[in-house]
């Protein structure tokens, strides 16, 4: 059994990941998540593990550049940042019907095992961004038989 740091608001954090994935099933179709009011909206993201990697893909489609997303990973932790801007400028009280998200977004999750950093890549094309996380030694979860004495 591996040893975990102690996430003192982990059940808060569960509980809210639950409720999003409720209002995903009550709103399909939208590609970003809302928080509550006040906060800015997340886009959806997966995060799987492979033998080495921790892989996280996450839906941001319309962004202009490559520039206007920040990656940031720490051993435990990815946060996506960034805003998305309309293609178009139109005063609010013209618009007829609105639904895409514009703005600011951020969203932090925890990783299941410990990565490094340093040895992160991302890539974006087509509205998805991918991100490829190598696993710490620490993070393979070898284990190892130790002798009691």
């Amino acid at each position: 059994m591996a040893l975990r740091r102690r996430d003192p608001f982990g059940e808060i954090s569960n509980l809210r990941e639950q409720m999003n994935r409720l209002w995903d099933v009550l709103r399909p179709g939208l590609g970003f998540r809302w928080g509550a009011p006040g906060e800015m909206a997340a886009p959806r993201m997966d995060i799987y593990q492979t033998e080495n990697d921790v892989v996280a893909v996450a839906e941001i489609p319309g962004l202009e550049s490559k520039d206007d997303i920040e990656v940031t990973v720490t051993e435990d932790t990815l946060t996506l940042r960034g805003e998305l801007k309309r293609s178009y400028e139109e005063r609010e009280e013209n618009l007829f019907h609105a639904e895409r998200y514009y703005g600011a977004f951020c969203r932090t999750m925890t990783l299941p095992v410990e990565v490094k950093p340093e040895e992160t890549s991302a890539s974006y094309r087509n509205g998805v961004l991918e991100i490829r996380m190598p696993k710490t030694e620490a993070g393979r979860r070898r284990s190892v038989r130790v002798p009691v004495h």
